[in-house]
């Protein structure tokens, strides 16, 4: 029996490819807050609002949409 190593095996055997998608897309979440009581806390503790309401998370994503978009626009990064 030959001896032989893999790199010999597949040295004319293998082509290298590489594949890649032109868009990345991230989803990001906080599973301690994907519970209505978890968001409730995180509103009234973290937030200091008395009331935990939905209306008070509004203007936090509106701020990273637009941090987002002043983003893209700054480094001509198409939307």
């Amino acid at each position: 029996m030959i001896a032989s190593s893999v790199a010999s095996l597949i040295k004319n055997k293998v082509v290298f490819e590489l594949e890649s998608i032109d868009r990345l897309y991230l989803n990001g979440y906080v599973p301690q807050l994907q519970t209505p009581a978890a968001l409730a806390g995180f509103i009234r503790n973290h937030l200091g609002l008395p009331i935990a309401s939905t209306a008070a998370v509004a203007p936090i994503s509106r701020r990273l949409v637009a941090a987002i978009e002043r983003l893209a626009l700054e480094q001509a990064i198409p939307m």
